[in-house]
This record gives structure tokens, sequence and C-alpha cells, in this order.
């Protein structure tokens, strides 16, 4: 079922639903919260007498008895995401609740269990209708992965995928009826694009006359960024005013693990290739507000990333939202987003072919701009506004399906 966008829905009607989001949630770092963030402050704006309910899951194990997050606002339950039990305890007292539909912002790795099975004992003992937000679908789904996946769209009322490309992985390998599958994009925030603002902002940022390339997002060796620094030194020969910019802190599961080795070793790379001027690390997580004031410093944005089955990546929605000309390598999400001359496609593991296109791009005004053009008007029902239409719709469809009776588990 195609969404529903907001210039195409009156402003009167029936009143929002009231929904409670189950998720991770600010100011645990995490892209899955960052993203529910948006989704809830812009689907709230539509109706403020109507606030929604966060259930937040939280990453510090059932051994602890306090809160290492200091919500507020919107959360209201917390779900300890390695504790069973908690589960059950938080769908039972959602079901007291006035909530009318559950949305499910689904991300394997954040539910505890098996392929994050736990959250499975969360739906069972759900009664209310359940929207699920799939943030991660696999094209060849096996094993105890994909029998995790038949249960819950089995139980949702509705499922959510964030791409068109998300349709058919999921038609063929599960059985859900046509009609109770959407799509519905990744939100981006509302951004003039206009060239004053990228010359003022670099300015701001203190990266006057220089020439922004930028990756951001949590850094692992899956974002492949040194195939970026290997390809600088052709890059900087022909444009020597060239300033990379690496946005993001190590992934937290990556430095629990490995600490910052793959950073370090970014970092002897670029000494070693005498590129110290080239680029810059900036170890954190970022701010929506930082990341939109870098984005519209950039240039080009280049993500060169290795994972070919990718099929949404909040960092490429915010790239193309903001306008920015992408160089992207052809993982799933990228082919879609950037077709039809919305960026380039580079191949994987290929730091020439890189370092080739983003001096074209810098050396050629022209047809940059075209390119960030192109991007900017293929994302303007992508805005959070519009996104959040598309979900209200969606909750109110939902909102008239009975209650569901529990499962025994």
């Amino acid at each position: 079922m195609d969404p529903v966008f907001a210039d195409e829905v009156a402003p009167s009607g029936p009143p929002s639903p009231r929904v409670a989001f189950l998720t991770t949630y600010p100011p645990r770092e995490c892209g899955i919260g960052t993203f529910t963030y948006d989704l809830v402050n812009a689907y709230d704006a539509i109706d403020p007498s109507r606030l929604s309910t966060v259930v937040a899951l939280t990453d510090y194990g059932a051994k602890y008895d306090y809160d290492l997050h200091d919500y507020q606002g919107r959360v209201r339950l917390e779900i300890q995401a390695d504790d069973r039990a908690s589960y059950r305890r938080a769908a039972l007292e959602i079901n007291k609740s006035r909530t009318q539909v559950v949305n499910i912002q689904h991300e394997y790795g954040i539910y505890g269990g098996d392929d994050g099975d736990y959250v499975l004992d969360f739906m069972a003992a759900c009664t209310k209708p359940m929207v699920v937000t799939l943030h991660t679908v696999l094209p060849r789904p096996e094993g105890h992965f994909r029998q995790v996946t038949e249960q819950m769209v089995n139980m949702a009322s509705a499922v959510v995928v964030l791409a068109r490309s998300a349709e058919p992985m999921i038609l063929d390998h599960y059985s859900i009826p046509p009609e109770r599958l959407h799509v519905i994009p990744h939100g981006v925030p509302v951004f003039t694009r206009k060239e004053t603002i990228r010359r003022r902002t670099k300015g701001l940022l203190g990266f006057s006359g220089r020439r922004l390339l930028s990756t951001f997002g949590l850094i692992g060796p899956s974002k492949a960024i040194e195939y970026v620094i290997q390809a600088l030194p052709h890059i900087v020969e022909a444009h020597p005013d060239v300033l990379y910019l690496v946005l993001g802190e190590t992934h937290p599961v990556l430095r629990s693990r490995d600490g910052e080795a793959y950073r370090n070793s970014l970092i002897e790379l670029t000494r070693s290739l005498n590129l110290t001027d080239h680029v810059k690390f900036n170890n954190r997580f970022l701010s929506n507000a930082e990341l939109v004031r870098y984005l519209a410093a950039t240039d080009v944005y280049i993500m060169p990333y290795l994972g070919k089955d990718q099929i949404v990546s909040g960092t490429l929605a915010y790239a193309v939202g903001c306008g920015k000309a992408v160089v992207a390598t052809p993982f799933t999400y990228a082919v879609e987003m950037l077709a039809e001359g919305r960026g380039v496609i580079v191949p994987f593991r290929d730091s020439e072919a890189i370092g080739r296109v983003v001096t074209e791009l810098l050396g050629e005004r022209r047809k940059l701009l075209q390119i960030e053009e192109r991007a900017y008007r293929f994302s303007r029902n992508m805005t959070w506004p519009n996104v959040a239409r598309a979900y209200l719709e969606l909750f109110r469809y939902t909102s008239y399906f009975r209650t569901r009776t529990a499962i025994a588990v």
C-alpha cells in the first residue's frame, strides 16, 4: 500500500490515534532512537493534544536496577533489552492504557534473545493493534532469523518498510497479504537548499575556502572509510583546498569489543599519506542539528560502504534530503535513492573510482549542482512532516482493527 503524504491529506479529520512507540530513544546513542525521536515529534505536532508514549529499550541488562539514560518527556515505560520478562510486563501495561496503536521500530540487534526474538514476547502479550517498522530486511533470510521475522509479520496488523526494494523481499519470503505491507520512506529534515547557506555554514564551522567532503554515522570497518582516504592524494592534487570530514563516534558495540582500533588505523593511514591537513575526525555522536549543519556545508557526501544488502540508511536519506551530491557504492538503498542521476555509484573497494568521480564533481560545478537539485526535488515527500502524515493515515486505519487476544507463550 502506498503512503499518503502531507500535501494529499486534508488537515481536518478524526483525532490522531494515541500511539505507543517501542524503540530505543535518546539520549541512548542509536540510529533507531534518533529516527523515532524525529518521527514522534513530527507526529505529535499534527495534534499536540494527544501526545505519544515511548516504551524505551535500555541497553544495560537486567542485572542493573537503575537507569543509565536520563529519559525525559515521552518515555513512560522501559524494557531492559536482555530481561525477557520485562517485555511481557511492558505489554500488559500498554494493554491497560489508552494507547490505540503500538508502533514497533524494529532492528534485530536492539532486542534481546537470538536474532532479537524477545520482541515476540511483547507482541504475543500485547492486545493492541501493532504496526512494525522494519529497518533491516534481508534478501535471503534463513533459519531462525527468518522464523522470527515470520512470526513478527504474522502478529502485526501492518508492516512498514522504508524502501521500495524491500517490498519483494518481504512478499517473496513471508506469508503476509500485500495490503498489509506499506512503504513509508525514511524521514529527512526540512531543509532549504541555497548556495549562500553552504558558504555561510562553512564560515561558521571554520572551513571557509575549503571544498568539503564528508561521511558521518557510527564508525566501523563496514563504512570502508579507508578507501576515501586512499583516494585523497589524487583529489588533493587537483583540488588542494579539499578537506574530508569523518563525523561520528565509533560504533558502541565495536568499541566495546575492539576499542578504537579501526579509527586509529584510519588516523595512521592519514599520517602515512601526508594528509593530516586534508582529513579531520570528529569522534562523537552528533545531534541532528549538528549533522544538518555539516551537511549544509558539504560539497560531496561519500558512502563507500561494503554491505551490499543494506536496505536503508538514515545517513544517505539525510544527505539526499539536504540536496547533496552523493558518491556511494552499490548497496541496495543507494542504488534506489541515487537512480536517475540523483548521485553517482562507484564499485566496492575502489579508491581509484572514488578519486576520479570526486575530482570530476569538484571540477565541474554545474554537474554537481544538477545532481544536488535532482536529489533535493526527489526527497521533498520525505520530510518529517510528510512522513508523519503517512504514519497518521496508517495508524488511523490500523486503530479500527479489533483488539487482539493475547497469545500464550
